[in-house]
């Protein structure tokens, strides 16, 4: 079912790839009630952006920059850990590449009226996360620490908690997600959207209590979760 048409929507395509961005900046264009705005420049002339359709990374640049707009992402692939990691910074649609024109028209509709959406491949992908086993959020520290390749002794240091501890929860993890060595759990995590894949801009160590407050890197404010329709 279609979502409710907003009276106008000025649209902002900032997707990293030019030819996809000319693309899904043409196709929306043929889509009624919609104004697509001709780039930074009508920005920078005054004209506001309702909402931004953009890549993943630059939905984290947007984000500071268009505060007022709501985000559209367009990923390659979608995957649970980026979905959740986007929901969380207040982004509202996340669809796939490979979506329908349909998707992408109600995907735009829907935050333009303030509404979160997911297209049929993303909401796949949160399901799946479902069927297994959640990682508690210790898990998930110690998780993307041993991807890294960082040993127990140097997990613990890093986290500020027990080197027993990090082998339970590294035993924890394992059982989990039925890996057999450290690689594969790793490997796994990164298959099934737990983790950022290697280079990513999600991919940050976690930092524990136990480094001195000027060797630890300052966090960004987060950005005030988008309320659920």
């Amino acid at each position: 079912m279609n979502v409710a048409d907003p009276a106008s929507a000025a649209i902002l395509v900032r997707h990293c790839e030019p030819i996809f961005a000319a693309g899904l900046a043409a196709s929306l264009r043929g889509m009624p009630g919609f104004h697509v705005l001709a780039g930074e420049g009508a920005v920078a002339g005054g004209e506001a952006p309702l909402v931004v359709v953009c890549d993943d990374d630059t939905s984290r640049r947007a984000q500071r920059e268009a505060r007022a707009a709501g985000m559209v992402v367009i990923a390659r692939k979608p995957r649970d850990f980026e979905i959740q990691d986007a929901m969380a910074r207040g982004v509202l649609a996340y669809v796939a590449a490979g979506c329908t024109l349909g998707e992408l028209e109600n995907a735009v509709r829907a935050v333009a009226l303030g509404r979160r959406f997911l297209c049929q491949a993303a909401a796949r992908e949160i399901a799946n996360g479902l069927t297994t086993e959640s990682l508690t959020a210790r898990e998930r520290d110690v998780l993307q620490l041993l991807a890294l390749g960082s040993c127990n002794k140097t997990i613990a240091q890093q986290l500020d908690i027990a080197l027993g501890t990090v082998k339970a929860h590294v035993r924890g993890i394992m059982a989990k997600l039925k890996a057999s060595s450290r690689t594969e759990a790793a490997s796994i995590a990164v298959a099934r959207g737990l983790l950022p894949e290697p280079g990513h801009a999600a991919s940050r160590p976690p930092v524990g209590r136990g480094m001195p407050p000027a060797a630890r890197p300052r966090a960004a404010m987060p950005e005030p979760e988008a309320i659920r329709a």
